[in-house]
């Protein structure tokens, strides 16, 4: 039985999947299995796999396109690994990532549930940044409420036991599952953080992501809101930073009158944000 199963959805790119299948095949950590995902029917991504000669990866096909939270749960259906790595199939790992990652994750006790590293920005024309994340053990609960974010799922180790008790990713989300899924796992788990770049992350102008969908952006956003209320209840200013977010991304796509409603809703709840109830006096007559 494989330690470490790694989950790769993908969608109409088969140009790009056999790169990303071949950085975990090439992993300097071996004790693995690859399941890849096919989130619709799409001959051309079967073709791309099947030249891989490694017994090591199981490909699996949707009949329909369900979209990627259900992608990565048929994975974790097939994974037989103890631990849960997810990869996208246009970006990338470094060759060590897994080595690295699990010679510390292994070290933890059961009160540690996931593990995640920073990662290499790659913009285009050579322009490339790194992340930085905290390092060491900790519990990011309150980090995953304030920023719905943290973790890119691509950087992330889980341990499988973790998904009996929290749940799989939730496929009512059109976007932010990730942060959803998150939040529930730091509500009991604390989680590894490992301060080097492991993951190549492509995100060159032209290139498809959902982050970059604004009426994603919005929908997720609104939803994770919702689910937790209760939660965010107890922490109004960081319920008004993301009512604020949300007026934020409104404006953008113009429409100016969810815009106005949420600058509203997050003066409300931080009163003394002056610059909350401005930028609704600013649009107040469009």
């Amino acid at each position: 039985m494989p330690k470490v199963s790694v989950i790769i959805p993908t969608f109409n790119r088969p140009e790009l999947i056999k790169d990303s299948v071949l950085s975990v095949l090439n992993q300097t950590y071996t004790d693995l299995e690859v399941i890849v995902v096919d989130d619709g029917v799409d001959i051309r991504a079967e073709s791309v796999i099947n030249e891989i000669d490694d017994k090591r990866v199981k490909y699996v096909q949707h009949e329909v396109n369900k979209g990627g939270g259900a992608a990565r749960n048929t994975g974790l259906k097939h994974a037989r690994g103890e631990y849960i790595a997810f990869l996208d199939d246009d970006d990338a790992w470094f060759e060590n990532k897994l080595e690295i990652q699990m010679k510390e994750f292994e070290k933890t006790g059961r009160d540690v549930g996931f593990c995640f590293c920073a990662v290499e920005c790659d913009y285009g024309n050579k322009n490339k940044k790194n992340t930085s994340v905290s390092e060491g053990v900790a519990d990011y609960h309150e980090l995953v409420l304030r920023r719905f974010k943290g973790f890119l799922t691509v950087t992330l180790i889980i341990k499988k036991y973790v998904f009996d008790e929290v749940g799989n990713f939730d496929i009512n989300f059109v976007s932010h599952q990730e942060p959803d899924l998150m939040i529930r796992v730091t509500r009991k788990f604390k989680g590894l953080g490992v301060n080097k770049p492991l993951v190549y992350l492509n995100m060159k102008e032209g290139h498809d992501h959902i982050g970059s969908n604004i009426v994603k952006k919005i929908s997720g956003r609104k939803m994770i809101i919702e689910k937790y209320i209760d939660e965010y209840n107890t922490i109004p200013k960081i319920l008004a930073k993301h009512y604020f977010q949300l007026a934020l991304f409104y404006r953008e796509n113009k429409d100016y009158l969810n815009a106005r409603t949420y600058f509203k809703k997050a003066w409300f709840k931080n009163i003394f944000k002056l610059r909350y109830i401005l930028h609704y006096l600013i649009i107040i007559n469009k």
